[in-house]
């Protein structure tokens, strides 16, 4: 979704506020996240997920047009990675699959015993 279909749905929600007070808003957010990647910092917002920065080593790629060799210098990358409760809310047949497992190791746990 793009930053004016958030604030619209935002909006939408609470006809209290103004859409600029809702741009700020989102703003805001985004403008933290984006400082403290800059920063190098590790960004975690609960229940949503966490931004962190990945280091992909300097390498020798491949030119597609040309197929010569070319340099690529190392660099960091922005990533990416959901929180459980997120990840369950996209895909609630995992939370299925995780009870499931947990049983037939609470199973396993109680045979050793």
């Amino acid at each position: 979704m793009i930053k004016s279909e958030l604030i619209q749905k935002l909006a939408e929600h609470d006809p209290h506020l103004f859409r600029q007070d809702f741009e700020k808003i989102v703003d805001a957010i985004l403008g933290t996240i984006r400082e403290g990647l800059a920063r190098g910092d590790r960004v975690e917002l609960r229940g949503f997920g966490t931004f962190t920065l990945r280091k992909h080593a300097a390498r020798i790629g491949c030119n597609p047009r040309t197929k010569d060799p070319v340099s690529v210098s190392e660099k960091l990358v922005p990533a990416f990675k959901a929180a459980k409760e997120m990840h369950l809310r996209l895909n609630p047949t995992a939370l299925r699959h995780q009870n499931r497992t947990a049983s037939k190791s609470s199973i396993a746990a109680d045979i050793v015993r």
